[in-house]
């Protein structure tokens, strides 16, 4: 084992991020670079996608690897396994301008920014329209379910269970265009060495325009900044973009954990049938699923950080990437494994409401302060939060209630009990809610 999505979690990964769609992409790359030729009538002999395909199925790994023995060249091997298919596929001419007018990373890079768009299509954006329905239903089903607010540790105001999903529905949204934008964003190039279009220059007059034309067949725009590599930012704003989805999904299972605390005890993991929650402590219901998400946030955060730092590299072209660049997908894999945990623990999530009602409860009248202090402002108290902040203090030497506190001082009106008081300050709270899973629902 060398790494753990090379095991562990291989089922869970989609083909996309497989080491076998690495080839997939870059055999698709020059699929498309050919039938850009032969569209421009380099190439006489019948060329098209399906022959291509049927020509290049199952192309693999071995035959590559088998070839690279002698080239010691990845890209290069790549190529005479292609032509070396459509050879057998009686395509003799097509073999013949297998990768001409292209340099090994006008393949590489071009091929890594189609694999993007496919995972990001496929994958990310599906696991992504599945956590956004949970939200929308964890919202809408808890909102009107009363919780302590907690800052600092510590209880602050009342609160909405339901706000809990809603606050990571939002960040949601807004965070979604962004990815979008950066998914449309990604490049490709077939600019060959250094990024001067030497080769392509000695096919056309206009290799800018062939460039466009190779990549519009692959959804990619061009880069004029590629100097034999193409820029990094694209990826690297993607990835940057990404991450900020990875920090909402670990701050709100980060929030449901400790929410799972026996102090707390409002949540629980859902157990399914046999599951065992200790070896040796038959009691026990972990909130592992969302420990692991924790978890796999640590390394996220190593991932994108490699994706930074690589973004220096020297002149046109070195090699400082080279091997660091293969662990690049490590850090879409890992974001992929936070989603699809987060999407398979939450629906069987179990809330308890008795025990966010007794939390409540327990906190007594400190948590209607704010409300407490606002409201005698509006009756004419002077200095109230002053007046509220020693009856809280009292309240606490004395092991009494605040309301009955400021009760027995004679300073709280009589409409102002703590029904009243909870219905008037959680209307914004709902308003919220609504407002959120609205924009939600229409996006």
């Amino acid at each position: 084992m060398f790494s753990p999505l090379d095991t562990r979690y291989l089922e869970i990964l989609p083909e996309t991020l497989s080491e076998e769609f690495t080839l997939k992409s870059q055999i698709k790359v020059e699929a498309e670079w050919l039938l850009e030729l032969s569209s421009r009538g380099f190439i006489k002999e019948p060329l098209t996608s399906e022959t291509l395909s049927k020509a290049l199925d199952g192309l693999s790994q071995d035959e590559v690897t088998e070839i690279e023995r002698t080239t010691q060249h990845a890209t290069r091997a790549l190529v005479e396994a292609i032509a070396a298919r459509l050879v057998k596929a009686g395509l003799k001419e097509s073999a013949h301008w297998v990768h001409v007018g292209l340099t090994s990373f006008d393949t590489v890079d071009t091929a890594s920014r189609w694999r993007l768009k496919e995972f990001m299509s496929r994958d990310f954006f599906p696991q992504l329209a599945l956590l956004k329905k949970e939200l929308i239903r964890r919202s809408e089903l808890h909102a009107e379910t009363p919780q302590v607010g907690r800052t600092h540790g510590q209880w602050a105001v009342p609160s909405l269970f339901g706000l809990l999903f809603t606050e990571s529905l939002d960040r949601i949204l807004d965070q979604e265009a962004r990815i979008k934008s950066s998914v449309e964003n990604l490049r490709g190039q077939s600019s060959g060495a250094i990024g001067g279009y030497h080769a392509s220059s000695l096919l056309v007059d206009n290799p800018l325009e062939l460039e466009k034309s190779f990549l519009g067949r692959l959804g990619l725009k061009p880069a004029y900044a590629s100097s034999q590599i193409l820029p990094p930012e694209d990826v690297v704003n993607l990835a940057q973009d990404l991450f900020v989805v990875g920090s909402v999904v670990a701050k709100l299972a980060g929030d449901l954990r400790h929410l799972a605390r026996s102090e707390i005890a409002e949540i629980a993991e859902g157990m399914a049938p046999g599951q065992v929650g200790s070896s040796t402590m038959p009691q026990k219901r972990n909130p592992w699923n969302f420990e692991h998400i924790c978890s796999l946030y640590k390394v996220l955060q190593t991932r994108l950080q490699l994706l930074q730092i690589d973004m220096v590299t020297e002149h046109q072209r070195d090699l400082t990437n080279s091997a660091s660049g293969r662990f690049y997908i490590e850090f879409f894999s890992v974001l992929y494994l936070m989603l699809h945990r987060l999407n398979r623990v939450l629906p069987r999530m179990e809330v308890s409401e008795a025990n966010m009602a007794r939390n409540i409860e327990s906190a007594g009248g400190s948590v209607f302060a704010e409300a407490l202090y606002v409201g005698l402002t509006l009756h004419g108290v002077e200095d109230a939060h002053s007046k509220v902040r020693e009856g809280a203090r009292e309240a606490e030497s004395k092991n009494l209630d605040l309301i009955e506190v400021l009760t027995q001082k004679k300073m709280l009106p009589a409409d102002m009990t703590p029904d009243k008081i909870r219905s008037r300050i959680l209307k914004g709270s709902q308003l919220k809610l609504k407002h959120v899973v609205d924009r939600a629902r229409k996006s």
